[in-house]
């Protein structure tokens, strides 16, 4: 099972990921560039994880060895750099929402957490969305036997539970949910520069009001990034039948 390294994508400590051709087609591979135990266990837990998933929303993995994850390529740009450009149109951003939520409704039914829900995580085929990279992903089941807690993802996207340590669930992921739909929709993520201070607890730190083109889904939006697990949607689809409803 050779692999033929066309270019390198990107490069995040110890992890490098690459565009390859694998068996005559083209493929994404996380490999470890360098010895760490640690990061080769962190990948061969992601592999566990992403092996319990399949659905048409999230990225498949297609093999695992020797140390690489050998994921489908999926040709097009993530959302990420598309919200470069700018705030997304009601519809689209809607459907793209809309995956990543039956994605996660999926996942947490597998007992995942995906813990980095952003917009660099989802990628875009046409009127497509598919969530990728659980290299943060908790398993329920074996973090209430571990305890393990590390602090994993993205301030932005991160729920205040995350940022301090406490045990995440699906509802964490929510918030990234919320997030990611409020930066889609404005064109910027929530609470800007001064995020930080959010996280920490300051809740005078302000958010500004999504676009008159977004009627009907502050609600979900707030609901969504809700400081208290307790208060936002208690799963996936509670959120996506909640953002059917905004959008009818």
């Amino acid at each position: 099972m050779m692999l033929e390294t066309v270019r390198v994508l990107s490069q995040r400590g110890l992890v490098r990921v690459e565009l390859a051709r694998w068996n005559d087609r083209l493929v994404v591979v996380k490999r470890l560039d360098g010895v760490s135990p640690e990061v080769a266990r962190r990948l061969e837990r992601e592999a566990d994880v992403v092996r319990k998933l399949d659905h048409p929303n999230i990225v498949p993995l297609l093999a695992a060895f020797d140390g690489n994850l050998v994921y489908a390529y999926v040709a097009g740009s993530d959302l990420g750099a598309v919200l470069a450009g700018g705030p997304l149109p009601r519809g689209r951003t809607l459907r793209i929402v809309s995956d990543v939520l039956q994605a996660l409704s999926h996942a947490h039914l597998q007992g995942v957490v995906h813990c980095d829900v952003k917009p660099a995580n989802v990628l875009l085929k046409g009127e497509r969305a598919l969530l990728t990279d659980f290299g943060f992903a908790k398993d329920l089941a074996l973090t209430a036997i571990t305890g393990d807690q590390e602090l994993l993802g993205t301030p932005h996207y991160m729920a205040p539970e995350q940022f301090h340590g406490v045990r995440t669930d699906q509802r964490s992921d929510l918030y990234g949910v919320g997030a990611l739909l409020y930066h889609a929709l404005t064109g910027e993520p929530p609470y800007g520069s001064q995020v930080l201070r959010w996280l920490v607890g300051d809740d005078r730190v302000p958010r500004a009001p999504l676009p008159s083109a977004a009627t009907g889904l502050a609600e979900v939006v707030d609901r969504a990034l809700a400081r208290d697990p307790e208060e936002r949607f208690p799963h996936a689809e509670a959120m996506l039948a909640a953002l059917r409803a905004a959008a009818s």
